[in-house]
């Protein structure tokens, strides 16, 4: 194999390579078995699932909209109209008959509110008032309440006067305290916008899910074997990206975030730290953190969109094909060519779903699945004249050659869904992913193409994506960095060093100190030993696990004569083998485990020995990509004579 290509069992795709209409071994996959005949019937009669995932999804939403749009219309929009109107109010000179701060308990917390009565007179007419702030609200944001309970109690317990807001078209309506509180509002609209903004959303997203399912047969008959004609975005060959949403959707989360965030911050962190409360201080101090990651990534969507413009990719063939060819090009006209530049490009078929999560009968999360992947780079060269009809390059300086050409072509075998094809209550989307490596660039697009069972192959002459010297060479990069591997007579010796991985295992030992500190404000405060034991026992066990992780080390001989292994922790021999050659079956590679992000999935392996009694012996961990473990599984089975397997 020569790209990091994975099918999973729900496609039974085979890997890349395998023969057209070929199937992975051991596949469950109804999409791969079903005829496909009955799939294009399925497709022309809406996608299964899609009507009631839609009521599912809206009945879902419903309560987050309701409560959003309740809060905006019962106290957001309220209390803005109240303190609008206010502002023209006049101070009146009133007498405090009775203040009483008040307090309800529920989950844990308390909130406070004020309970006053206090009467004054205007034009001679006396007035009883009862309100004490622009919110009626109990809440527990900072001291306002309690401030105002003292103010008003001391003037109360002194007989001295206190001013009161009046209107003077309606005197009988009066005010204590008529100033917008900053940190309630911006609470109440994060509520909003968070709940609201999801609910709303969602109700939208449900309703073109409807819109779709209902749609007659004859909207996509009508475009004929061209079903990818149907899709607008697809239609003219000239397919955006989604920046435009990362920017809107990076945003508002940011907005949402810091709005709840900033305001809780500052009316906690000094209350926290003058009380010791190190749990609520270290929950601030990790809320403003994560508040300004998430205002880092919109500064750099931000940027990213407005250095780059609105770019677009033309596909080569339109659309991809499955068994065939994928590719495209993309020409960026604000970046000058230069020898060194080089693009990533990643293609992937993935599909969404629901997850259990575990803590609840009803609880679930979605998940993306990677179905299948490839990973490579992209051929670049100056923009010529030629390649103005290019989205986005029509006035931009492409007449004159300036800019930048992407091109690329991905092999992807047969037997993969379609775009669209269903899986379960969703459908399979097949996206391309390009970056650049420059960091003056920061050039990051990710696009949802078209690919289907067509068989159109490239009409331009591109090498296949995973063949390009700047991927080999990030393949053998990956492989020296946790492997050395020696010729000797008859076989080979393979050394794993420590500090491997050293970046994965520093993610881990930084979480488990997490959960170590939480443990021990847990104790300072108090808590129960439950749930002490249960962030300390987690968090010792990932720092436990990284700092083994990165202080072992492997050494293994392999040749005609048998296997020997030693593992090291920080040069102290902890484990020995030594296996006669009898004794070994083959060799094979164990897939360990795999991680994925917003950009791709990398999955891990380990080269073993299979023995007679059933056992396996690890040979080499850590190998990054299945044909870089490919390789070197290749290489030992050539060099030692021993069989090999996958």
């Amino acid at each position: 194999m020569t790209s990091t290509d994975r099918s999973a069992r729900q496609t039974g795709a085979p890997p890349e390579g395998a023969p057209p209409g070929a199937a992975a071994p051991g596949s469950s996959s109804d999409a791969a078995r079903t005829p496909r005949s009955s799939q294009r019937s399925r497709r022309r009669n809406g996608t299964p699932g899609e009507g009631s995932g839609a009521w599912l999804l809206a009945l879902f939403a419903l309560p987050f909209a309701s409560m959003g749009i309740g809060v905006l219309v019962l106290s957001v929009l309220p209390m803005l109209y109240d303190w609008s109107r206010m502002q023209l109010w006049q101070p009146v000179p009133a007498q405090v008959v009775s203040a009483v701060l008040e307090k309800r308990r529920s989950s844990g917390s308390t909130s406070h509110g004020v309970a006053v009565v206090y009467r004054y007179e205007v034009a001679g007419t006396p007035y009883e008032g009862r309100r004490a702030a622009l919110s009626g609200a109990f809440d527990n944001l900072g001291s306002f309440q309690r401030d105002l309970a003292l103010r008003l109690a001391i003037a109360q317990n002194n007989a001295t006067p206190v001013a009161v807001w009046v209107n003077p078209g309606r005197p009988a309506e009066s005010v204590v305290d008529r100033s917008l509180r900053p940190g309630l509002l911006a609470l109440q609209v994060g509520f909003v916008v968070a709940f609201g903004g999801f609910g709303v959303g969602a109700l939208v997203w449900a309703w073109r899910l409807r819109r779709r399912a209902k749609a007659p047969p004859g909207v996509q008959a009508a475009q004929g074997d061209q079903r990818w004609m149907a899709h607008a975005a697809w239609s003219g060959n000239r397919i955006r990206s989604d920046k435009r949403w990362e920017v809107w959707v990076a945003w508002g989360f940011t907005a949402v975030w810091c709005g709840l965030t900033v305001p809780a911050a500052l009316a906690g962190l000094p209350r926290a730290w003058a009380e010791r409360t190190l749990i609520e201080g270290g929950v601030l101090v990790l809320m403003c953190l994560v508040g300004a990651g998430l205002l880092t990534w919109a500064i750099r969507a931000t940027a990213d969109a407005l250095r780059h413009g609105d770019v677009r990719l033309v596909m080569d063939p339109f659309p991809g094909g499955i068994g065939a060819d994928v590719g495209g090009a993309i020409v960026l006209p604000r970046v000058r060519y230069a020898p060194e530049l080089s693009f990533p490009v990643v293609l992937r078929c993935v599909y969404a779903y629901q997850n259990s999560s575990g803590t609840g009968e009803n609880e679930s999360r979605s998940r993306e699945e990677v179905v299948w992947q490839s990973e490579g780079y992209a051929q670049v060269r100056p923009a010529m004249p030629g390649d103005a009809g290019a989205p986005g390059m029509v006035g931009t300086g492409a007449e004159t050659g300036r800019g930048v050409r992407l091109a690329f072509r991905f092999e992807v075998p047969a037997g993969l869904p379609e775009s669209g094809q269903a899986a379960g209550n969703s459908t399979h989307r097949w996206q391309l992913l390009v970056d650049s490596e420059s960091p003056a660039l920061q050039f990051s697009r990710r696009f949802e193409v078209p690919v289907f069972a067509t068989g159109a192959h490239t009409a331009a002459a591109l090498p296949h994506a995973v063949h390009h010297p700047h991927m080999q060479a990030r393949r053998d990069a990956a492989m020296a960095s946790v492997y050395a591997l020696e010729l000797i007579a008859g076989g080979v010796r393979i050394y794993q060093p420590y500090g491997r991985m050293w970046r994965y295992q520093l993610f881990w030992m930084g979480l488990g100190a997490v959960f170590l500190a939480v443990s021990i404000a847990l104790g300072r405060s108090g808590e129960s030993t439950f749930f002490r034991f249960a962030f300390g026992g987690a968090g010792c066990t990932m720092v436990v696990w990284a700092l083994y992780a990165i202080a072992n080390s492997l050494r293994v001989q392999l040749d005609r004569q048998g296997l020997h292994t030693e593992r090291r922790l920080l040069g102290l021999m902890m484990a020995w083998q030594r296996i006669p050659a009898a004794e070994i079956v083959r060799l094979s590679l164990r897939e360990s485990f795999s991680v994925q992000d917003s950009k791709r999935r990398t999955t891990f392996y380990r080269l073993q020995a299979e023995l007679r009694n059933g056992k396996r012996v690890t040979l080499a961990d850590s190998l990054e990509g299945r044909s870089g473990a490919d390789r070197l599984l290749a290489r030992v089975v050539a060099e030692t004579g021993y069989t090999g397997g996958s």
